[in-house]
């Protein structure tokens, strides 16, 4: 297995990285991003889009998980959707220290040079400093020290569009560590929410009649093999789901390594299947990249059943 560095969607472990480094805890975002447990399994959205990752959880919560498998207490702040944004309350928190914010709404993050196609995708940031008109932050999407209005802030933490995360203006701060965990307790951790994850994904699939999974994955590949797919999805895939699959299957891969030699196999397996449906999206070879899913789909079924053999 070969290591990739490099760009990724990887905005809440990136932040929640930054946030554990301002006092002095600097933890791989490709640990924290494994831990969140977040990136298992797949569904298939109301509009049919896919999404890699659980159906039952989401990177609020998963963000949660992984501060409390490493061993830190970060207070989770929350409004709610009727609520005045917490201006005064983020200022004070920001006389201590970093503040790390999300979901924002992408699409009025205007330093963004990119801002107006990205409407509704949701984005997570480490704020640093506020004076009265303007907000200074690390945006993991590249773009270190940028300012943003008030106003924009107000619209993007609001997240009107976000609609899996409950409430308005989710913020953690005040991050401490409370114990050290060994390797084996970290590792045992994550692995018993990676099977609660999976656990989760089976009864909202009996529950809802809806398809999961190896199953998602399939049914996916047999509507593009039908032609039915559109430009929205088409940019869904190939500027996130599938990259972001890769890079993340990679690092699960790397996370067993040592420790579960077929797992670290088959995510390893995984992440070049990923790989290579990106490069058969872009060049829309639909019919081969359908076949390629079916493959991806197999895959994923194998993953389940040996996470939730552990």
């Amino acid at each position: 297995m070969t290591i990739y560095h490099g760009n990724g969607a990887y905005c809440y472990a990136n932040s929640a990285s930054m946030l554990l480094s301002t006092i002095g805890e600097y933890i791989s975002p490709s640990l924290i991003e494994v831990i969140t447990g977040f990136a298992l399994g797949a569904f298939l959205e109301r509009n049919n889009m896919i999404f890699f990752d659980t159906c039952t959880s989401s990177p609020d919560r998963g963000v949660c998980h992984a501060f409390e498998i490493l061993g830190f207490n970060v207070i989770e702040k929350v409004s709610k959707e009727s609520e005045q944004i917490p201006i005064e309350e983020l200022k004070t928190d920001l006389l201590i220290s970093p503040v790390m914010l999300g979901p924002l709404d992408m699409g009025h993050l205007n330093y963004n040079p990119n801002y107006r196609n990205l409407g509704g995708c949701d984005h997570y940031i480490l704020a640093l400093d506020i004076n009265e008109k303007e907000i200074l932050l690390h945006d993991p999407a590249g773009f270190p020290y940028v300012w943003l209005s008030l106003e924009q802030l107000e619209l993007a933490w609001k997240a009107e569009k976000i609609t899996w995360s409950s409430g308005s203006y989710r913020s953690w701060v005040s991050p401490q560590r409370i114990s050290n965990p060994t390797k084996d307790e970290l590792y045992n951790n994550a692995v018993e929410l990676f099977k609660v994850n999976y656990e989760e994904q089976k009864k909202y699939a009996f529950k809802e009649d809806k398809p999961v999974g190896r199953n998602a994955i399939r049914l996916k590949a047999e509507r593009i093999r039908n032609g039915i797919i559109d430009n929205g999805e088409i940019g869904h895939l190939i500027h996130f789901a599938f990259p972001v699959g890769a890079r993340r299957a990679l690092d699960f891969s790397t996370f067993f390594n040592g420790r579960h030699t077929q797992l670290t196999t088959l995510k390893n397996n995984q992440a070049q299947l990923f790989g290579k449906c990106q490069s058969l999206a872009v060049g829309k070879k639909w019919n081969y990249l359908a076949e390629t899913l079916e493959l991806l789909a197999d895959t994923e079924g194998e993953i389940e059943t040996a996470i939730l053999s552990l």
